[in-house]
């Protein structure tokens, strides 16, 4: 009886470890205001502090991680974590591979060049000939940037989100593609991008589904019963006001 008691307790003592166990969401916190570290190291922005507003919705304890965007995925699927918060886009190759929560937000993308040259700028490929466009690899815009001007233009891709913006601040490279709250916060509305401005029109997934049809949760495939969570969660911060207090925060209303 003494055995089978102490097993008792054993087993409901790592029953309550494992209902501790946090919640873990992975982020590429190179994209300020969404995802930063700041000079503490610690982790931050829009999506780190959306991410635990959910968790708080789910009543779930969660961590934020930080991972090179590349290994996002690879890092779902082998069990590294529960989840990604990360502006990623829902595209169907990425469906394949991975399940999605409701959308939380539309990313704007535009074109980013020298403000001395804008006025030359058009969106049509004879345009860039010649040119360099540098960007984030294997994101929609990158997707995007390929299928438009991958025939007329040289396309610079690199891993995280700030290389492209630097190659266009070094002169390396004619224009940058991407997240125009990114480009605007990270870039433009530095010192660094001072010679530079937004050119030609805003591009969504509503009106090229290679763009992505909107950033949500990433969740290992048929994990239904968190998914379910998440969308519930997504519904309850923006119901009561959360999520707009967080675009205020960061500046980013009428941006998203």
């Amino acid at each position: 009886m003494k055995l089978n008691a102490i097993m008792m307790l054993m087993a409901l003592a790592a029953t309550g470890q494992a209902a501790a166990k946090p919640l873990v969401i992975a982020t590429d916190a190179t994209y300020p205001p969404f995802e930063m570290v700041d000079s503490s190291g610690k982790v931050g922005g829009f999506e780190v502090e959306l991410a635990h507003a959910l968790c708080a919705a789910m009543k779930a304890e969660c961590e934020v991680i930080n991972q090179p965007w590349d290994a996002l995925l690879p890092g779902l699927q082998v069990r590294k974590y529960d989840a990604i918060m990360s502006s990623m886009n829902i595209t169907d190759e990425r469906r394949q591979k991975v399940d999605f929560s409701k959308v939380y937000y539309m990313m704007q993308n535009r074109f980013v060049g020298r403000s001395d040259k804008a006025a030359d700028f058009s969106e049509d490929p004879a345009h860039f000939k010649g040119k360099v466009i540098a960007v984030q690899e294997g994101t929609p815009q990158d997707n995007f940037i390929t299928a438009r001007y991958g025939d007329v233009a040289s396309i610079k891709r690199y891993v995280n989100a700030q290389s492209p913006m630097l190659d266009l601040q070094s002169g390396r490279a004619d224009y940058t593609f991407g997240n125009m709250v990114q480009l605007k916060v990270g870039f433009l509305d530095k010192e660094m991008g001072k010679q530079f401005e937004f050119v030609g029109p805003q591009f969504n997934g509503t009106q090229d589904k290679i763009l992505g049809e909107g950033v949500a949760v990433a969740l290992r495939k048929n994990n239904d019963k968190l998914k379910g969570e998440f969308d519930a969660a997504i519904d309850s911060v923006k119901a009561d006001g959360t999520f707009d207090k967080l675009l205020k925060k960061y500046q980013l209303e009428n941006l998203l």
